[in-house]
């Protein structure tokens, strides 16, 4: 559960302020595609608009990281919660392919100037050892934020159509506006350490392993979300609340306990046992029809998702000084990105040429394959207690 000296009302009224800035942003992906081609784009065009969200949000993921570094994440946050009203508030008057284009590359822009630098401040608040309950929390009401969103955007394009969809986004990005505490004091100021080039950053394997090991994370989400769905329908199931009902819960348990698990097993050693998890969900949901697959479908996605990302960036958090956070979230968000790409259109082509079950069973085959290499390789560089003695090394220092 969730440590007690994490309910401040700073840090309270933070996470309230990312779940409406995730709320507003979630909005808008179940009613666009139907928007847009009400405006007679074709497939191609409806592709190319939607994907420049993702774009935006990979190509400025790292700058805006160094920006946190270097000015700090409250005006860093402040400026990707301003650019996100505006992208919003220019959907209304994105009428073309070219405009939409361009509307969804700066909301992408405005997420990725917000991610990293709400991530960085949620590290910073509480007390180190509190941090991954303090990341749980603050991705657990990310997900209260989308799944608010995912139910209600579809009944307000119905209600009354795209300006009301569009007004719900700003108010709700203004709510995060007005709630992020911008006088929130850090328990380690920002200001501590060197600040490093990104070269130099980028070769601790504490920064790219975990990275990496999201991104694995992210390409199961993917593969689950995008193609889970099909395969039932394939299998003449068109219901699929089992999944979805068992996939909540199973975030929502997993990340109220994801800090006393990490303090058991060490959020090192316990990235294997979530990537074999996962790894296992995968060649399920590829072997097993009917009900049962969407309910063992949710309930492992949900838990290996809901434990990966609080779990991997304490062991970001661990290996870097606050000087440079900002930075390494940068960096490893982009797996969010690269990893949800490589399930949705990577496992695509697999869909493509072999059928669905292929995809589940190739990112079952890959996730538990990365998962035996971490063990056997990887985690001797992030935890040297697990070397053999005779090849024990100090710790490396933080950054």
């Amino acid at each position: 559960m969730f440590n007690r000296s994490l309910y401040t009302l700073p840090f309270i009224s933070l996470i309230f302020a990312n779940m409406f800035f995730w709320m507003s942003a979630n909005f808008f992906l179940p009613v666009l595609p139907i928007y847009y081609h009400s405006l007679g784009m074709n497939d191609h065009q409806v592709g190319l608009a939607i994907g420049a969200y993702s774009l935006g949000a990979l190509l400025f993921r790292l700058p805006s990281g160094k920006a946190v570094d270097r000015w700090g994440g409250r005006r860093v946050i402040s400026a990707g919660i301003l650019l996100s009203i505006a992208a919003i508030a220019s959907y209304y008057f994105s009428q073309t392919t070219a405009t939409a284009t361009v509307s969804r590359f700066l909301h992408g822009m405005g997420i990725s100037g917000y991610s990293a630098a709400a991530l960085t401040m949620v590290t910073l608040m509480p007390d180190e050892r509190n941090t991954t309950q303090a990341v749980a929390a603050y991705t657990l009401f990310t997900m209260f934020g989308i799944g608010i969103a995912a139910s209600s955007a579809s009944w307000l394009f119905q209600l009354s159509g795209m300006p009301l969809v569009i007004a719900a986004g700003i108010a709700a990005t203004g709510l995060a506006l007005i709630l992020f505490p911008l006088r929130a004091q850090v328990k380690m100021p920002a200001e501590q350490g060197e600040i490093l080039p990104f070269r130099a950053m980028m070769k601790r394997p504490g920064i790219v392993i975990p990275t990496v090991s999201l991104a694995a994370a992210n390409m199961c989400y993917g593969s689950m979300m995008t193609f889970l769905p099909l395969l039932m329908l394939s299998q003449g199931m068109a219901e699929f609340h089992l999944f979805y009902v068992s996939y909540a819960v199973a975030v929502v348990f997993t990340r109220f306990w994801v800090g006393w698990l990490s303090e058991r097993f060490a959020s090192e050693r316990l990235t294997f046992f979530v990537l074999l998890l996962l790894a296992a969900t995968m060649l399920t949901a590829g072997g097993v029809t009917g009900p049962g697959a969407l309910l063992l479908s949710g309930a492992g996605i949900g838990a290996g998702y809901g434990l990966a990302f609080p779990v991997m960036a304490t062991t970001i958090t661990a290996n870097t000084q606050p000087a440079n956070r900002g930075s390494a979230f940068g960096f490893f968000t982009t797996a969010v990105d690269v990893g949800f790409a490589a399930g949705a259109i990577a496992m695509g082509a697999v869909a493509a040429a072999w059928g669905y079950k292929a995809v589940f069973v190739t990112a079952g085959l890959y996730t538990a394959a990365y998962a035996f290499l971490y063990q056997a390789w990887l985690l001797g560089k992030l935890d040297p207690k697990r070397l053999r003695p005779d090849r024990a090394r100090r710790p490396l220092p933080k950054i």
